[in-house]
């Protein structure tokens, strides 16, 4: 109720600004940057996990435990709510406006057993103004493994659009024995969604181990507005040597390669600083913004990945705390927090934004 209160107040004026609502906390300054929080912070979803700013200037949350999308202008006003889809959790958008979410489909595993397996849904949106309200989605890419034993298979747990329209999906399971099709992956999927004969699987990553690009229960992955190759991932696993990192690809070898080496010791890179990193954003100057959902708190680097925030939030229910938050979006000087435990989003206008 809360929510449809507040999204009907702001709904009416569509000029509304983010800066226009009252600021009655006291700012919090971290490193270079004051985050100074927006009131009143948006409530009423139930589990959202993730949040993404697209081009068309809308906001798009994955409300998981509602099975919808919402979305919302930058007032945070509702624009609209897609039809049922199951546990919705990853969210990007590629520059033709299409939505592109992962979720889940109920399948069937011979000879009629049912299991819950991931897929890449396509909203095509309209542009200047286009809604999810009606518009039916279609599966643009499904994981090909076969699934014999309920649950055994990995799960989709980032998506990211290039440039060029392209799209990463990045997957994460236990099952990495096979030299065709482990589990842990990063696909690359075209503009046409096709993956005939199949996917293709970027190069130059292990699918376990302690390389410098090793995969290892992957949370999330990111691209760059400039570029069709360069790419962030990070990764939650105890197990894995770095939870974040920025790859480069080589275009002699056709293979990708690590920006960052150990030895320049990058805070990026710096062992035990993230636990369990769960999004990932960046800004207009490649500062990157990671969200830890186990120290509740928010990193910000420089595009030298230097450390500028040492950490921001703690475990709480005031406005400028968090629990489990899983999603994290950046537009204009403003940025906006999935804070799932407590099922709100919280906004942020901060003081600075270069590097």
């Amino acid at each position: 109720m809360a929510l449809a209160l507040f999204f009907n107040a702001c709904a009416d004026d569509e000029n509304v600004k983010l800066s226009d609502y009252p600021i009655n906390i006291d700012p919090g300054t971290i490193g270079d940057t004051t985050y100074i929080p927006i009131t009143p912070v948006i409530t009423g979803f139930n589990e959202p996990v993730d949040i993404h700013f697209g081009y068309d200037q809308q906001l798009y949350i994955a409300d998981k435990n509602n099975d919808r999308i919402v979305q919302l202008n930058l007032a945070g006003g509702i624009v609209s709510y897609s039809n049922f889809i199951l546990r919705p959790k990853k969210i990007t958008q590629d520059r033709n406006f299409d939505l592109l979410v992962i979720a889940s489909v109920i399948d069937t595993i011979p000879p009629n057993v049912l299991d819950t397996v991931d897929v890449v849904y396509r909203f095509k949106l309209q542009p200047n103004g286009g809604t999810l309200s009606g518009v039916a989605p279609t599966i643009a890419f499904r994981s090909n493994q076969p699934t014999p034993i309920p649950g055994d298979h990995g799960s989709f747990t980032g998506i990211s659009t290039f440039q060029d329209n392209y799209y990463l999906v990045t997957r994460s399971g236990n099952n990495n024995s096979s030299p065709i099709d482990p589990d842990n992956a990063i696909f690359k999927i075209d503009r046409f969604d096709n993956t005939i004969p199949v996917p293709e699987r970027l190069s130059g990553f292990e699918v376990e181990g302690q390389g410098l690009l090793s995969l290892q229960q992957i949370s999330g992955i990111t691209t760059f507005t400039y570029s069709n190759t360069d790419l962030i991932y990070i990764q939650k696993s105890s197990n894995a040597a770095f939870k974040v990192q920025w790859c480069i690809y080589d275009d002699i070898d056709e293979i990708y390669t690590a920006k960052f080496e150990p030895s320049s010791g990058v805070d990026l890179l710096r062992n035990g600083l993230l636990i369990e990193p769960a999004d990932i954003t960046l800004d207009q100057f490649n500062n990157i913004y990671i969200i830890d959902s186990y120290k509740d708190s928010l990193y910000k680097f420089n595009s030298l990945g230097k450390l500028k925030s040492e950490s921001f939030g703690g475990e709480g229910i005031s406005p400028t705390q968090f629990s489990n938050p899983l999603g994290v979006a950046f537009f204009n000087r403003t940025l906006y927090i999935c804070d799932t435990g407590n099922n709100r989003i919280l906004r942020f206008i901060l003081s600075t934004d270069n590097n």
